[in-house]
């Protein structure tokens, strides 16, 4: 848009700064106006449009929104207050919604059903124009139309045009457009030129209305739809600040920080995750090393094979170094086995001599009688040996008498043993008397320690309750009072509620065999009765338990008389005690008589014994039972206690009977052992004392022979040490003859070696196979025997031969180590690759360590070759720098922005000069006042002081934290805060408000503040001049004799006030120089219709069509 500099500041240099009036509104198909075109005229001074709610006032004014404002205006502003959502969505009036005639909604069976007055399945469209006018009859006509498809969801489904023409133009005329799809062609065939864009629309209606100053046209539009939409506003500050100040430079100055803030700070964010993502990666090249490493090794091993193939590398590196090692244990046998046959023939010429000597050496011992020595120590040798064995035996022998108790020192004593012996083993009953005594005596300590038990058991139950009862049918009281939330004590036993009196304590067992069953039933109140049978009815119990309901409360009478069993008992204080006494009396009223010979004389009677009679009929026994009656079970804990004393001695004495009896039976045994042992000696076995007579007798007879000859003991020696160097010598050549044999044997095996070994060797090498570098080192490293100085080649050869023994294994064992590592390494990998992407997700990898290993390296690359998570501390430094240099120019626009609000109000009041307000001698003035808070200096202050750190920081700790302070302020200049606009909108410093002046000496009068407190009259008085005259400002010719854009729309303003205030009013708005176009209801538009030139009524039919009427108009123009 071309601007020129004029005494009103710039304006469109299209506009001549004459006056543009609207002419004529038209509308084909949009909302209720279905068809078309419909046109209204408008009065250049002042126009009402009046009908009832929903016949179509609003949607003639939403058509002039629609066509001159942008979309974020939203439609029916007049009484949309409580609609939500986007402006012109689908919650609120849209372009969709007028173009189609939407009438309602309805459910179905398919959903919700939009019901329409057109475009239901079928493309439709919808136009509006509207025609300005200026001073010299030229004409501008501006034009938006949309084509709808039928299947249209949203506005860009549709074929939007924004069209303008130099001249009037009448809508029909773009019919046969809307059958072409409004198409730019077809537009321009109708006489019109189609714009682009929104702005280029925009831009050429301010441009040719003249609308805005300085290029401002936006701001202008903003004003005149909030002027439209005429919403409620209650003090004068807030209709300044709603309706004539924009949004302050300095929301957008915070933005702009904020979003240069966030943007550094999304840098940091992203150098931090940088650094992160480094340190996750770095790691993956050492993996891949290790991986390949892993494979290679796998790889190798697999190349080398394994030693059962002879065609592998392994055997023919085994044959290799086996063949140098054989050469060389060849030559060591050569040079033995020539060593061994010198040895053998010096071995057999010293044998020969050594023997000669031992024969010449004896012929001279038989010659001095040696052959009675000889004799002398042959036996001596047999008896010593026979001698030794006997002391064995005999050692044992006197083991077996000691463990009898028996002594044995001649033949006779020792057959008598023996006959002993062989009655014992011969003895079938003895072993099973023994076993009988000791099993009797574990029988009877056994019973003892379970009576014992018993007894302590019984004592322990006992002082677990108060009463006799036993302690099972304790329990079962207690698991059937608990389910049915009763106290024991409402479930009394008969037996606790009764005692024998002390008089007649012979008689207890008597009385407990007459009452039997009855003195353990349970009593319970009949009122709880069927109560307690429901909830007792799932609960099992180790006994059984027979209860009865009875009547509780009734009267006692003290038992009877003392000759019948109830007259004889004591009853507890209970509410039962009354009703049980009645029942002992009936069924148990036994006279108590002292023997059976007086029964047959009562209908009733009990002896002391427990015979009870009922008339023909009696009973007897079951004596031994436990008392069961009785408050207290004293008595029975001292009975118990003295029972259980009575027990411990005779369970101690019965120990040591089975301690005896099992000494016993092992003494059997072992006796039994030591005769079967005795039997199978003989007596010459362990007659030690013959043997060693006839020891002592043969060295009797070496001695003499000794003393006769005393040079046979020196010829003796001569032939025993030429005897045994015979023997060594022979030995020796046997030796030498079996390790010669052996060498012959193992150099035989040994060419055998090196002729399969040369074979193989032959083999491969006529096959071209050979053993590479790295193979042959690997197998070295693996097998090969390290050389020594002291081990010989067949050591060697051994120890390379055992070493290939376990060699399978070895490989097998390499190779599953190569698998694990390089499995190992490729799991770590994966998981670093699954962790990395766990953190940023990544849609184009996997982790796959086969596939994806050089994608991350390239990340782990790119990473690195950038540099980004390097830096940081450069980073922050310009954070720091330019997040300053922000908050300063924030600070200072603040100041700024409190400026431009005070100059705004300047040339407003100028306008207001000239107008007269209230009554020709008084004028209306704008005025502020800034308000302080704490908040707000505090913050000021804050700017300043974070500034200065900003400014002094020298250090990284300094600038970290100068950066901590400004991100906690730079907090206080987002939107969401809670202080954002308390702090941020200068709007919100100053308290506007107006005042009432005189014209010539400006002296105040009267303060306007509250709109409310006013009448309705004088606050739309109000609201007219003070709005009037900054939509005057806004259009930028404040200063002109009348603004260059008249056109001034206003839904359901001016109804609250009488006619007079409604003239001063519209006096206000027309003494400005605007044209006004205003929608009424229709009983509220009486006060406005002497003040319009214009007037329509909007009807609607009972299909929801609408029209507008002419009610007053004025003469065709001609």
């Amino acid at each position: 848009m071309t601007m020129v500099d004029t005494l009103f500041g710039l304006i469109p240099e299209a506009s001549r700064g004459q006056q543009w009036v609207a002419e004529d509104l038209q509308l084909v198909n949009w909302g209720g106006y279905d068809g078309g075109p419909h046109r209204v005229r408008f009065s250049p001074a002042a126009t009402l449009l009046c009908g009832g709610s929903g016949s179509g006032k609003s949607t003639l004014m939403d058509a002039y929104i629609a066509l001159m404002m942008p979309h974020t205006t939203p439609f029916n502003g007049a009484s949309n207050g409580g609609v939500t959502g986007r402006p012109r969505g689908d919650e609120q009036r849209n372009v969709l919604s007028y173009g189609r005639g939407k009438l309602d909604e309805t459910r179905t069976e398919e959903g919700t059903k939009v019901q329409v007055l057109r475009g239901d399945g079928e493309d439709t469209w919808t136009a509006i124009a509207v025609t300005w006018r200026d001073h010299d009859d030229s004409r501008f006509t501006a034009v938006r139309a949309w084509y709808i498809p039928a299947g249209a969801r949203v506005l860009e489904d549709t074929v939007r045009v924004r069209a303008t023409a130099n001249t009037g133009f009448d809508l029909a005329t773009l019919e046969r457009a809307a059958a072409q799809r409004l198409t730019d062609a077809s537009v321009r065939a109708a006489g019109l030129e189609p714009v682009g864009t929104d702005r280029e629309f925009s831009a050429r209606l301010h441009s040719v209305l003249g609308i805005g100053a300085a290029g401002s046209g936006a701001n202008a539009m903003s004003l005149l739809a909030r002027i439209q939409a005429g919403q409620q506003i209650t003090t004068v500050d807030d209709l300044y600040k709603r309706l004539v100040l924009e949004e302050p430079e300095t929301m957008r100055t915070a933005d702009a920080v904020v979003v240069h803030f966030d943007e550094l700070e999304s840098t940091k964010q992203r150098m931090l995750v940088a650094r992160q993502q480094v340190a996750a990666l770095e790691p993956i090249r050492d993996l891949r090393q290790r991986i390949d490493t892993a494979a290679g090794r796998m790889t190798l091993i697999d190349a080398v094979g394994v030693f059962e193939d002879p065609t592998s590398v392994a055997s023919l590196w085994r044959a290799e170094r086996r063949m140098d090692l054989l050469r060389t244990v060849e030559d060591e046998l050569r040079d033995r086995t020539r060593v061994l046959d010198v040895l053998v023939r010096e071995k057999r010429v010293q044998a020969e001599a050594a023997e000669v000597e031992h024969d010449g050496l004896r012929d001279l011992l038989r010659e001095r009688g040696g052959d009675r020595l000889e004799t002398a120590q042959r036996e001596l040798r047999g008896v010593e040996r026979r001698l030794e064995d006997a002391r064995v035996l005999r050692a044992r022998f006197d083991d077996d008498l000691r463990a009898l108790g028996a002594e044995v020192h001649s033949r006779a004593e020792f057959d008598k043993l023996v006959g002993r012996a062989r009655a014992v083993l011969g003895d079938a009953d003895a072993k099973g008397n023994a076993r009988e005594a000791w099993a009797d005596a574990r029988r009877t300590r056994d019973g003892l320690k379970i009576e014992l038990a018993q007894r302590e058991r019984a004592a322990e139950e006992a002082t677990a309750f108060a009463g006799n009862i036993p302690g099972d049918l304790y329990r079962s009281r207690e698991l059937l009072a608990e389910a049915a939330g009763l106290e024991p004590h409402q479930l009394p036993f008969v037996g606790e509620l009764i005692e024998v009196r002390t008089e007649y304590e012979p008689w207890r067992e008597a009385f407990n065999l007459a009452l039997g069953g009855f003195a353990t039933t349970v009593l319970l109140d009949v009122a709880d009765l069927d109560r307690f049978r429901t909830a007792i009815d799932g609960v099992r119990t180790p006994r059984r338990l027979t209860y009865q309901g009875v009547h509780t409360g009734l009267p006692a009478n003290g038992g009877g008389a003392e000759n019948r069993l109830p007259g004889r008992l004591e009853y507890a204080d209970a509410p039962f005690t009354g009703w049980l006494q009645v029942r002992l009396a009936e069924r148990f009223g036994f006279v108590c008589v002292n023997s059976s010979a007086e029964l047959a004389a009562h209908e009733q009677a009990l002896t002391i014994t427990g015979q009870v009679s009922r008339g023909d009929q009696g009973a007897h026994g079951g004596h031994g039972r436990a008392n069961v009656l009785g408050f207290s079970n004293r008595a029975r804990l001292r009975e118990l206690e003295a029972a259980v004393e009575e027990l411990r001695p005779a369970l101690d004495r019965a120990e040591e009977a089975v301690t005896a009896a099992e000494t016993a039976l092992d003494r059997f045994d072992a006796e039994r052992a030591a005769f079967a042992r005795i039997v199978d000696v003989v007596w010459d076995q362990v007659d030690v004392d013959a043997l060693v007579a006839v020891q002592e007798r043969w060295r009797g007879v070496e001695s003499e022979v000794a003393e006769k000859n005393p040079d046979i003991a020196g010829i003796a020696a001569q032939i025993e040490k030429a005897k045994a160097l015979a023997g060594r010598l022979r030995e020796e050549i046997g030796a030498a003859t079996a390790e010669r044999q052996q060498v012959e044997q193992r150099w035989g095996e040994i060419t055998d070696d090196v002729d399969a070994g040369q074979a193989l060797i032959d083999e491969a090498t006529g096959s071209d196979r050979a053993v590479g570098a790295e193979q042959a080192q690997y197998l070295d490293d693996r097998f090969a025997s390290p050389a020594s100085a002291k081990a010989g080649p067949s050591v060697l050869l051994e120890r390379f031969d055992g070493a290939l023994q376990t060699a399978g294994n070895r490989l097998n064992e390499d190779r599953a180590t190569a698998f694990e590592a390089h499995h190992e390494q490729r799991e770590s990998m994966r998981r670093l690759m699954a962790g990395f992407l766990e953190r940023w997700e990544n849609p184009n990898l996997v982790a796959d360590p086969d596939l994806y290993v050089d994608d991350f390296e390239s990340i782990l690359a790119a990473l690195e070759t950038s540099g980004l998570h390097q830096l940081e501390s450069e980073w922050r430094d310009s954070l720091v720098h330019l997040s300053g240099n922000d908050l300063t120019n924030l600070d200072s626009t603040l100041g700024r922005a409190l400026r431009d609000i005070r100059e705004r109000i300047e040339p407003i009041n100028r306008i207001m000069q000239d107008l007269p307000f209230y009554d020709d001698h008084h004028r209306l003035q704008i005025t502020t006042r800034e308000s302080q808070s704490e908040a707000r200096k505090r913050f000021r202050r804050d700017l300043r002081e974070v500034r200065g750190l900003i400014e002094g920081a020298s250090s990284d700790q300094e600038r970290e934290q100068a950066y901590r302070r400004m991100s906690r302020l730079i907090g206080h200049l987002r939107r969401s805060a809670p202080d954002f606009a308390d702090l941020i909108d200068v709007r919100n410093h100053v308290r506007v408000s107006a005042e009432r002046v005189t014209a010539d000496t400006k002296q105040h009068v009267a303060l306007y503040d509250h709109i409310g407190e006013k009448s309705g009259g004088e606050s739309q008085e109000l609201i007219a001049f003070i709005v009037g005259a900054a939509l005057r400002y806004q259009l930028g010719d404040a200063g002109a004799e009348r603004p260059r854009y008249a056109p001034v729309f206003m839904d359901e303003a001016l109804i609250k006030a009488d006619a007079h205030f409604t003239k001063r009013a519209i006096g206000a708005w027309r003494g400005l120089g605007f044209q006004l176009v205003i929608g009424a209801p229709n009983d509220k538009y009486s006060a406005i219709e002497p003040h319009v030139d214009v007037e329509y009524d909007i009807l609607k039919d009972t299909q929801g069509r609408s029209w507008a009427k002419l009610k007053v108009a004025l003469p065709e123009a001609r």
